[in-house]
């Protein structure tokens, strides 16, 4: 677990919105020298301006860690109970709620989940920013999972939000169910990709997109796909 732990801490950020930035609609840029110093040092490393800094506690030591401590075995142990606690949380919200409450409220998180990771809009998209967004596809986008025919678009996440890079099929790359496997969540949670994916691409489009789940990791799909029917202005 801690071996995980650090691994995950040492991933670069990166951003999903690499589309919208070949649009011109974002724009992000990042220096990672400091963060990753800082890592470096966390770890036990030196730098050329810090003293050796204290190693976490190795892992007999995690039970003597205290609730809300930042420290890479207190995050473990907060891993854990989180990896724990969503299969049991879906379980009791299909038990209680019905099928349109779920879905309602699950991409209503997804929506919520990409606000809170974009920012509000910087920009209000042209009336040819689908026009637009197509071509891109055509030059660009199949690289990055597009394809598209006349206004129904199909999607797919092809890499990590964490490091970008390509990521290996069967995983799941929404960072709260990574550690989840095939058919072990309840599909309710797949729901919130929904939102996720719908609100991502109205920014782009500045006209409503209906999104429908073609397949998900999580459901036994090697990638979690998407269906996308652009609508009118």
């Amino acid at each position: 677990m801690m071996g995980r732990v650090e691994a995950h801490l040492n991933k670069k950020a990166i951003n999903r919105k690499e589309f919208m930035t070949t649009l011109g609609k974002f724009s992000a840029g990042t220096c990672l020298c400091a963060a990753a110093a800082g890592m470096h040092a966390a770890f036990g490393g030196q730098t050329s301006s810090t003293k050796p800094a204290q190693t976490p506690p190795p892992p007999q030591d995690l039970d003597q860690t205290k609730p809300g401590e930042k420290s890479v075995a207190r995050a473990a142990k907060r891993m854990e109970f989180g990896d724990a606690w969503l299969p049991r949380f879906f379980e009791a919200m299909d038990r209680t709620l019905d099928e349109p409450a779920r879905r309602k409220l699950m991409t209503a998180n997804g929506k919520a989940c990409f606000a809170a990771y974009a920012g509000p809009p910087k920009t209000q998209p042209g009336s040819d920013a689908f026009v637009k967004f197509k071509a891109w596809i055509g030059e660009k986008g199949r690289e990055k999972g597009y394809s598209i025919e006349d206004r129904v678009i199909s999607f797919e996440f092809v890499s990590s939000a964490e490091t970008g890079q390509a990521s290996a099929e069967s995983i799941c790359l929404c960072p709260m169910a990574e550690a989840q496997t095939s058919k072990t969540l309840s599909p309710t949670f797949c729901l919130c990709s929904l939102g996720y994916v719908q609100e991502m691409h109205e920014r782009v489009l500045g006209r409503p997109v209906d999104v429908e789940l073609a397949e998900s990791v999580l459901r036994g799909g090697k990638r979690c796909r998407f269906r996308m029917t652009v609508g009118s202005l």
